[in-house]
């Protein structure tokens, strides 16, 4: 079975909606969608070098 690499934009939505239910914060939650992007990895990465 084929592991799906991306989420679909109404999964998106759906853990926007979650993580706002939780009372994350905006900036908690695109640091939180980064993160699973693994956008915040690259980032770190790029500043050690």
């Amino acid at each position: 079975m084929e592991v799906l690499k991306a989420m679909t934009a109404r999964e998106v939505l759906n853990l926007i909606e979650w993580l706002k239910s939780k009372n994350f914060t905006s900036d908690d939650i695109v640091d939180c969608i980064e993160s699973v992007e693994g956008k915040k990895k690259k980032d770190e990465e790029e500043k050690d070098d």
